[in-house]
């Protein structure tokens, strides 16, 4: 009984194991493609963008500002006193592993840019977090599908049946045309039972395919051409562009307006752009495909 326990312990573990390798798999794929998706030009101070992408990545803001020992510089921050009627934040103090400011107060709009995500401060994470548990979620259930065609008959027998079925089932493998066994082996005994299990694994891999795409349209990544039906017409690219580019605008114009600040208030010239990805052919392109198939 302790040994049938260990054993459904042991495969509990095992699954929980396969399930957290595969959630921290696309995870970390999802994270690296989003603080990736933007471009920013001519930072100062060897200031590194990937260090602006990871606090708006993690916790949605982060503040530009001129450290009087280090120079310009990028940290996260907390809010010193209370929002103004816009409900931003007005004084902040910045925050950094190993470090403390020791400037002046640092005032939002005026010494100080506070650069956001998005007009909410929302981070990217929980987002990213929800879509790699949808993929990985997909991805284990495509696996236990395919594993579950390898044992599709379950055979219930006796200890001393075991070996004779056991060469009856060796024999089929081997695409014998007859199979022998021992006439002490009394059929009636044995109870067979054909799991049968659905092949259910093409369509998971079509939702998969579903939810990576509602997940790129999310980030602004333009996935129509992702798509392997035999006809995309016009009319679902553009909206499917639409779609995209609402969602690019949402994090590109937040930015585009932290720049904006900053230069005016440093002197400075920096620019965010998004970054150039592989993009879908032209609508008209489309069409031409698909009337030269009807032809």
């Amino acid at each position: 009984m302790e040994d049938d326990i260990y054993q459904v312990l042991s495969y509990k573990s095992v699954a929980q194991r396969a399930n957290n390798l595969a959630f921290t798999d696309y995870y970390y794929w999802l994270m690296l493609i989003t603080r990736s998706l933007f471009h920013w030009k001519n930072l100062p101070n060897n200031m590194n963008e990937r260090w602006i992408e990871r606090y708006l990545y993690r916790d949605g803001r982060c503040v530009f500002y001129d450290d009087p020992e280090m120079g310009m510089m990028v940290a996260g921050f907390a809010e010193t006193y209370t929002v103004n009627c816009y409900n931003d934040p007005t004084s902040v103090t910045p925050i950094a592993p190993n470090y403390v400011y020791k400037g002046k107060e640092l005032i939002n709009g005026d010494n100080a840019v506070v650069i956001r995500n998005n007009d909410m401060m929302i981070p990217s994470f929980p987002m990213i977090r929800l879509y790699a548990k949808k993929l990985a979620n997909l991805d284990r259930s495509i696996e236990v599908n395919v594993e579950a065609q390898k044992t599709p008959v379950v055979v219930q027998c006796s200890d001393k049946q075991r070996l004779s079925l056991k060469n009856a089932i060796n024999q089929r493998i081997d695409n014998e045309p007859v199979m022998f066994v021992d006439k002490s082996l009394d059929l009636n005994d044995i109870k067979i039972l054909d799991l049968n299990p659905p092949l259910v694994f093409p369509q998971l891999q079509l939702q998969k395919h579903n939810v990576l795409n509602e997940c790129f349209t999310r980030l602004g990544i333009n996935n129509a051409n992702m798509d392997k039906r035999e006809r995309l017409v016009a009319d679902e690219v553009q909206a499917n562009n639409e779609q995209v580019q609402a969602s690019e605008d949402v994090m590109l114009k937040a930015r585009q307006r932290a720049c904006d600040e900053i230069n005016r208030i440093f002197g400075t010239n920096i620019s965010v752009e998004r970054r150039q990805l592989d993009r879908i052919p032209e609508f008209e392109d489309l069409i031409k495909v698909d009337r030269k198939e009807e032809e």
